[in-house]
């Protein structure tokens, strides 16, 4: 299919989908109308009541029988005493300077001996290669993320039977969607 003929089934489509919202803004603004006029009549009427002396407004909350008398407030509590500062803090290693800051010395028996330095490609290959395995991509984002696309626009268009073509499954929901506005 050409861009053109994409072009043009895309702005009939858009064209059906502005006809159908038009449509149902109509049918909606009309029910909302109904209801503010119902509204408004409500309101009219209540202050008629209250202006003719037919209905008691309601006391305030305060007056109520119901309401309870507040509770005194609490004491406030004093503030405590800060803490001294401490004058230097020990190495955990309990190494002094002098020790901890000799080159090689707090490198021994670590956990990463022979792991460090870390080589950055290789870090990026092995990255690649646990983040594309689920697509069987081979350490290729590129073709893991087309992957996952395919996936994804295969899932999302099933209900409606469009095979992962997008512009189907649109059509399909729009055309859905006005036969249920229609039945309404």
């Amino acid at each position: 299919m050409s861009i053109r003929e994409q072009e043009q089934r895309q702005r009939a489509v858009e064209r059906r989908i502005e006809k159908r919202m038009r449509r149902a803004d109509e049918e909606v603004r009309k029910r909302m109308e109904q209801r503010a006029r119902a509204a408004d009549n409500r309101k009219e009427q209540v202050k008629k009541r209250i202006e003719e002396g037919g209905v008691d407004p309601r006391p305030l909350p305060g007056l109520r029988e119901d309401s309870m008398e507040s509770m005194e407030s609490m004491e406030s509590m004093g503030s405590m005493e800060s803490m001294k500062s401490m004058e230097s803090a020990d190495y955990a290693s309990g190494l002094s300077e002098e020790e901890a800051s000799a080159d090689g010395n707090m490198m021994e028996d670590m956990p990463l001996e022979g792991k460090m330095p870390i080589d950055p490609a290789a870090a990026e290959e092995d990255l690649a290669q646990r983040v594309t395995e689920e697509t069987g991509a081979q350490g290729d984002p590129h073709l893991h993320n087309e992957r996952k696309s395919d996936e994804i626009s295969q899932a999302m268009t099933e209900e409606t039977g469009g095979h992962g073509d997008m512009h189907r499954h649109a059509e399909r929901k729009v055309d859905d969607m006005g036969d249920r506005l229609h039945e309404e």
